[in-house]
């Protein structure tokens, strides 16, 4: 166990990061922070503290219309798998 301390903290901005892919998809991700904790222990390198923190990733799909299916056209059955490389 980690002797630990809770930071409060203030949002000061929170940017989305935008990809465009090479398919034409824009994912928009953005990280939402829930809590911030300072550990007593230091970084050795710098001597600076050691943080943890708890947060929420979101992403956002734009996808161009001729990569849509109709929902549920994505599989022929129930039981097929999908083959993932």
């Amino acid at each position: 166990m980690i002797e630990a301390m809770d930071i409060d903290f203030e949002t000061i901005r929170e940017d989305w990061n935008e990809y465009k892919l090479e398919d034409g998809t824009i994912l928009k991700f953005k990280t939402i922070v829930s809590s911030i904790v300072r550990t007593e222990e230091y970084d050795p390198m710098t001597g600076d503290p050691v943080y943890h923190v708890r947060s929420t990733n979101v992403l956002r799909v734009k996808v161009p219309e001729k990569l849509k299916r109709q929902p549920g056209a994505a599989r022929k059955s129930e039981e097929e798998g999908v083959e993932v490389r």
